[in-house]
């Protein structure tokens, strides 16, 4: 039984020594998470990060925005990003820029919200 006993712990300790040898072979990071993060690979893929606010207003006036809404729209998509107001402009310009006829049409009641319930003049 003992030697049972003993056999496995070595067992294990050597497989622990083998995954650690593997790992020791894998190459070390060379900076931090946010420098990848920032990285210019990283914002390429996220696509357009600079916008044209004048082009995005119209079409969200296209799209049956509000002249007011539409203006605090993106008054709040530059300074308050991480608001409701603007997450669902961000949605509606996005889906806008892609024209495609069931987003838009599925965007009819986002519209609707946001020029009745007042979310974006607060």
């Amino acid at each position: 039984m003992k030697h049972a006993f003993f056999a496995v712990i070595a067992v294990a300790a050597l497989a622990g020594v083998a995954r650690a040898d593997i790992l020791s072979h894998q190459p070390e990071p060379t900076g931090t998470l946010s420098q990848a993060l920032r990285s210019e690979k990283i914002q390429e893929h996220r696509g357009q990060t600079h916008r044209d606010p004048q082009r995005d207003e119209e079409n969200l006036r296209r799209l049956g925005l509000a002249d007011g809404t539409a203006k605090a729209g993106m008054w709040a998509l530059a300074h308050r990003p991480h608001s409701q107001c603007a997450q669902y402009i961000r949605q509606l310009t996005a889906d806008a820029d892609g024209n495609s006829a069931a987003l838009l049409q599925s965007d009819q009641r986002l519209v609707v919200y946001l020029n009745n319930s007042g979310i974006c003049e607060r």
